[in-house]
C-alpha cells in the first residue's frame, strides 16, 4: 500500500534560498501539494526560472510570493515574515535554506573575514528570522526546518568556518527546539551530504566552476551509495518533517546523505 502524501493546502510555506537547487526543489514539491509558497534569493533570472517553474506545476500566481535580498540583512528577514502576511495572512512552514559556503571576494575560505560573512549568512539569519516566525507559526501550530549539512558532524579542513556554522545551526536547533515547543511549534535539522547542486560552484570565478563540479561528481562517488544525491531527494525530507506526517519530531536531525557519514571501509581482500 502505497504512502498518501501529505497535503499542504491552505498553508503557507516560506523556503529562504529557493531560486536554485534544494531550495527550488522543495518549493515546486510544496507548491504542488497545495502550499503557498514565498520564494526568496538574491539573482532575478534564477527567481523568474522558479516562478516559471512553479506555474508550470500548475501553481497558480495567486499562491507564489517573491522576496529578494540578501539574507543576512535585517530589512530582508523583515520582509520575509511582513510580505507574508500581508498576502497569505499566515505562516504555517519556516525553512531556514539560504546558506554559504565562503565569500567569493576572499581567496582564503578559512579566514577571518570569511567565518564573519559565512556566520552572518547561516546562523545569525536563521536565529532572527526564527524568532520573528515564532509569534505566527504559534497561531497556526507550525514548524520550522533548518538545513544544515553533513560538514557540521565531521571535519571539513578546507571550509572550516562553514563547518562551524553548520555545527552550530545543529546544536541551536536541539536547544531552541525545546524553548519553541512550549508554544506547540517543531524544529527540526535536515542536513544533506553531497546533493549535485551548483551550491559550491557559484561561489568561484568561472574557470574554476566546472573544475568544482567534476571533484564534487567524484566526492559523491565515495559515499556508500557511489553517486552524489539530487536535490529533489533532500525536497522529499524536508516536505515530511515540515508535514503533519511528523506531528511527534522536534529537535531531531535527518540525514540525507548517501551513507557518508558511515564512513570509507576498509577492504580486507589482499
Amino acid at each position: 500500500m502505497l504512502l498518501k502524501m501529505a497535503s499542504f493546502e491552505g498553508k503557507t510555506v516560506i523556503v529562504t534560498g529557493s531560486s536554485s537547487g534544494i531550495g527550488r526543489e522543495t518549493v515546486l514539491l510544496l507548491g504542488k501539494r497545495g502550499a503557498n509558497v514565498v520564494v526568496h534569493g538574491q539573482r532575478k533570472e534564477k527567481l523568474e526560472e522558479t516562478v516559471s517553474a512553479l506555474k508550470s506545476e500548475g501553481v497558480p500566481e495567486s499562491r507564489i510570493l517573491v522576496v529578494t535580498g540578501p539574507i543576512q540583512k535585517e530589512k530582508t528577514q523583515d520582509a520575509l515574515i511582513n510580505e507574508t502576511l500581508a498576502k497569505f495572512g499566515q505562516v504555517d512552514v519556516l525553512i531556514n535554506n539560504a546558506a554559504v559556503s565562503h565569500n567569493s571576494t576572499d581567496p582564503d575560505r578559512n579566514s577571518i573575514t570569511n567565518l564573519d560573512f559565512i556566520y552572518q549568512v547561516n546562523v545569525r539569519s536563521v536565529y532572527r528570522l526564527n524568532e520573528l516566525a515564532l509569534p505566527h507559526l504559534a497561531k497556526t501550530k507550525g514548524n520550522i526546518v533548518n538545513i544544515s549539512s553533513v560538514g557540521g558532524q565531521r571535519g571539513q579542513a578546507v571550509l572550516v568556518p562553514y563547518a562551524m556554522t553548520k555545527a552550530a545551526l545543529d546544536h541551536y536547533t536541539r536547544s531552541a527546539a525545546i524553548n519553541f515547543a512550549e508554544q506547540g511549534v517543531r524544529m527540526n535539522v535536515v542536513s544533506p551530504g553531497p546533493i549535485q547542486t551548483d551550491f559550491l560552484a557559484r561561489h568561484e570565478a568561472p574557470e574554476l566552476k566546472e573544475a568544482v563540479n567534476e571533484i564534487f561528481v567524484k566526492y559523491g562517488s565515495m559515499v556508500p551509495l557511489k553517486r552524489p544525491g539530487a536535490p529533489s531527494e533532500v525536497a522529499s525530507l524536508i516536505a515530511f518533517v515540515s508535514s503533519s506526517e511528523a506531528s511527534y519530531i522536534t529537535g531531531s536531525i535527518l540525514v540525507v546523505d548517501g551513507g557518508y557519514l558511515c564512513g570509507q571501509q576498509i577492504s580486507l581482500d589482499p
